[in-house]
């Protein structure tokens, strides 16, 4: 009798560490993260990878990341994107990330090309991203850091930029200096890369203009 009182409570003790375990790995697919410019912080939601292919001894793989809605006149939409040199192909190698130049292409930097914006109204033009009313920011300096590249991403920056507001669609103020950080958690989408047709060739000296149409779809 004891024997069997003994293997029903293993079972049971099993079953709750199983169900533990569940609930964990459960919590730990949830997308999640958060861009923060100045004293505002909106949540992101979902996450992307656009690979541009190799560029001198580098691979051109961007990152980006959106909250849940990007127009409204009443609520704060976000978006963060990232262009980087990774030292392995679409995908984004473990490490830090510092500020490079593009036309070196240097594994484990990032371009001061990159842009993050916070407010109302946030669409893609062929001069870049745009915010109607609010802030987008370029990055002066900082580090961005992946901690993980498997199923799941980890990554976050922490720097300062040069931040632009922008008020009806019109520049209305630029500081620089300003601090921002972003992080996120969660799945990636991976896209091949998308330029616009009036583009520079990926072998040209000059930057290629993207489309960020990922994020819009």
């Amino acid at each position: 009798m004891n024997t069997i009182v003994k293997l029903f409570s293993l079972v049971l003790i099993c079953s709750f560490f199983s169900c533990s375990s569940d609930s964990v790995d459960s919590q730990s697919t949830t997308n999640g993260g958060a861009l923060t410019i100045g004293d505002k912080t909106i949540v992101l939601s979902q996450a992307y990878l656009e690979n541009y292919g190799k560029r001198g001894n580098a691979y051109n793989v961007d990152f980006s990341a959106r909250s849940e809605t990007l127009s409204g006149t009443n609520t704060d939409a976000a978006v963060v994107y990232f262009e980087l040199f990774s030292s392995v192909d679409k995908k984004l190698a473990k490490g830090d990330y510092m500020l490079g130049d593009y036309s070196s292409a240097t594994a484990f930097t990032y371009t001061p090309w990159g842009e993050s914006l916070l407010g109302l109204n946030i669409t893609s033009t062929d001069k870049g991203l745009r915010v109607a009313n609010g802030i987008s920011i370029k990055p002066t300096e900082g580090v961005f850091t992946v901690t993980e590249n498997g199923k799941q991403y980890k990554v976050n920056f922490s720097g300062k930029g040069t931040a632009n507001t922008f008020a009806n669609g019109v520049l209305t103020t630029t500081q620089e200096n300003v601090d921002f950080s972003m992080n996120y958690t969660g799945n990636v989408k991976i896209y091949a890369g998308v330029e616009y047709t009036t583009a520079k060739k990926v072998n040209s000296k000059e930057r290629v203009a993207k489309a960020h149409t990922v994020l819009f779809n």
